[in-house]
């Protein structure tokens, strides 16, 4: 399926965020995610499922000062 991530057409196959993140090697505890302009709570990463032509906009937290 394609997705738009951050601006940019990615051709994946994945079910959910969960499966998404895992596949561009991002660990869940320090993204932050938007599906379709609605942010997505970390705690349904694995229920809320993808489609064709989705837009995610896809941010790693860093601390610091």
């Amino acid at each position: 399926m394609k997705l738009i991530i951050n601006g940019k057409e990615k051709e994946l196959e994945c079910d959910n965020v969960s499966e998404l993140l895992d596949k561009l090697n991002l660990n869940p505890d320090v993204v932050a995610v938007e599906l379709n302009k609605n942010i997505v709570h970390r705690q349904e990463f694995g229920n809320i499922k993808l489609n064709d032509k989705d837009r995610l906009e896809v941010v790693t937290v860093v601390g610091g000062g």
